[in-house]
């Protein structure tokens, strides 16, 4: 009664706006429609030993994503989105969903001070406020974009924006004389609301103002806080953490070539006010780049210096959470074991994402990102990097190249450093155009490699490297409708540390984890785009994961999948 309830009032609300939409502009809509399909089912010679799991479970969904734009008068828009989702097997609005997924208020203050109330989207600098795509998913075959696009659009990963709750407002000053024009941006959000004999309120405040000498230099300065505020609770110990980046850019043009060179460096503290026992640490970064683009190529090459000690909690906040259970066969076997978070959740799983910022360092696993599990604000870690972009090798050949070769700044655990190398190469070949084919056929291939290397005693020595191999075909049958393949095998093979830390992140332990796993990814079907932003795809899938180390957790199945997407 309660979900037929919520219809009634759903289509009360939603018939009059859209009628009255017809006769008056100020009211729009856009949103997205899906509807998904799985059916799952084990394989391999797990189907044979467990006699406890369902050979086979299925599950899907419909649903829409309305989002509804009120502009009362021309300097105000009030936006909102409701969902409307109704699980395959209910019935009688048995398993349906009407949810309020977001509420935004922004406008214009005299057509110069814009603001924004409600969910907001955030960024600035990758050291300040960042939110870092998740693993292995660089340099992905456009065949495992749909799985992709719906893990970001679930978690509200947008551009690598992370969505908050606040206030936020900016505007510009054109000036004169020496300095051309101030970009101003500032907010406040609500990283944690209030908890019952818990934890303080936690709320971020942060700001940027960038400062154009010149349309070839600019000075920008950006600035965080994130603290606890201490009268929102019965506790006497307040977290905090306020971070700085300063950034110098000079733009130029040499040989009919433009380039970019950027210089930017900062500083963070961190610690719990009231606490005795607490460490207050202050660590501090420096990053240079140096931007070019030519006709066949985007170069760009740098260097990173990130202090042992540096906490942004903005940036170093982690997509996935090693921790939780995957929606899937999240127990499997006789033994009811818990199944760990693998290639496979990290690839179509949105359960297993993190929506919030973390004030401590998150778990991760090395097997998956050993080089920079933080992205580039990852502390202990001085090294170079080089990307080349958008090579045009021939006209139906192009390709990617990624190199990054870091080493510790100071060891854990010992006096030896690691030292870490990550290399990635992506290629797209149109077949079509090489063959003078009439119907597109593409092949994508990428390579991502990962070592880490330390020396010293046997007790001490580290050896670790994996390997991602990702390639897929697309081949047009008629206009639009193609028939995909794809395929990503990885292997991590060695042993690596890791750090166990206590609840001030402050190093207490190590542990020696060897590894030896093998994780295969198929999929194959077909894919039918009735426009950019309009598509519906049939695919099988087929996937196995084997550890070596620990055969007893070697988990395979199949899946049968269908998706229809549609962007309003």
């Amino acid at each position: 009664m309660k979900n037929i309830f919520l219809y009634i009032i759903t289509c009360m609300t939603l018939f009059p706006v859209i009628a009255f939409s017809q006769i008056r502009p100020k009211l729009w809509y856009d949103g997205n429609a899906k509807v998904m399909y799985n059916r799952d089912a084990l394989n391999g010679d797990l189907k044979d030993l467990d006699t406890v799991s369902t050979r086979s479970n299925g599950g899907g969904f419909t649903l829409v994503d309305l989002g509804l734009h009120f502009t009362p008068i021309d300097d105000i828009e009030i936006s909102s989105t409701i969902r409307l989702q109704n699980e395959f097997g209910g019935m009688w609005g048995n398993r349906s969903v009407v949810e309020l997924r977001d509420l935004t208020a922004k406008g214009v203050i005299n057509n110069k001070i814009k603001f924004s109330v409600g969910d907001i989207f955030l960024k600035q600098t990758k050291f300040t406020l960042f939110n870092y795509d998740q693993e292995l998913s660089k340099n992905e075959p456009s065949v495992f974009n749909f799985y992709r696009d719906f893990v970001n659009y679930e978690n509200f990963y947008k551009a690598n924006y992370w969505r908050l709750q606040g206030i936020q407002t900016n505007f510009s000053y054109n000036m004169y004389n020496f300095v051309e024009q101030v970009d101003v941006d500032a907010f406040t959000a609500r990283v944690r609301g209030l908890e019952w004999l818990g934890k303080p309120e936690l709320l971020m405040i942060g700001g940027s103002a960038v400062i154009r000498l010149s349309n070839k230099v600019s000075i920008g300065t950006h600035y965080i806080n994130t603290f606890e505020v201490l009268s929102s609770s019965n506790s006497t110990i307040s977290y905090y953490n306020p971070v700085l980046n300063t950034q110098l850019s000079y733009s130029g043009n040499f040989n009919d070539v433009p380039f970019e060179l950027l210089i930017e460096g900062g500083f963070s503290k961190r610690g719990w006010e009231g606490d005795d026992l607490a460490p207050e640490v202050n660590g501090n970064f420096i990053q240079t780049s140096f931007k070019a683009k030519n006709k066949i190529s985007k170069v760009n090459f740098g260097f990173r210096y990130v202090d042992t000690d540096f906490r942004s909690i903005g940036a170093q906040t982690r997509r996935v959470v090693f921790d939780k259970s995957p929606t899937s066969y999240p127990y499997y076997s006789n033994n009811y074991t818990q199944r760990k978070v693998s290639l496979l959740d990290i690839v179509s799983d949105p359960k297993i994402y993190n929506q919030s910022l973390s004030t401590s360092l998150m778990n991760y696993n090395p097997m998956y990102s050993s080089v920079m599990p933080y992205g580039d604000a990852t502390p202990n870690r001085i090294g170079v990097n080089a990307d080349i972009d958008e090579i045009k090798i021939l006209d139906y050949l192009s390709a990617k190249i990624d190199l990054q070769y870091f080493s510790e700044i100071i060891g854990q655990g010992t006096t030896q450093k690691k030292s870490f190398n990550k290399s990635s190469l992506f290629a797209n070949l149109a077949l079509n155009k090489l063959l003078s084919l009439k119907n597109k056929v593409n092949l994508e291939g990428g390579i991502n490699f990962e070592s880490v290397k330390r020396g010293g005693s046997d007790f001490e020595k580290i050896n670790f490297n994996s390997n991602l191999y990702s390639g897929s075909i697309s081949i047009e049958i008629i206009k639009n409708l193609n028939i995909i393949g794809g395929a990503k095998v990885f292997y991590a093979d060695g042993n690596e540390f890791i750090s166990e830390r206590d609840n001030y992140d402050q190093v207490i332990d190590y542990s020696n984890n060897s590894f030896n796993s093998k994780e295969v990814i198929l999929i194959g079907g077909i894919q039918h785009y009735f426009t950019e932003d309009i598509y519906f795809t049939l695919q099988y899938n087929q996937f196995n994961v084997l550890d070596k180390t620990a055969t007893e957790d070697e988990f395979s199945l199949s899946r049968l999948i269908f998706m229809f997407n549609m962007n309003l």
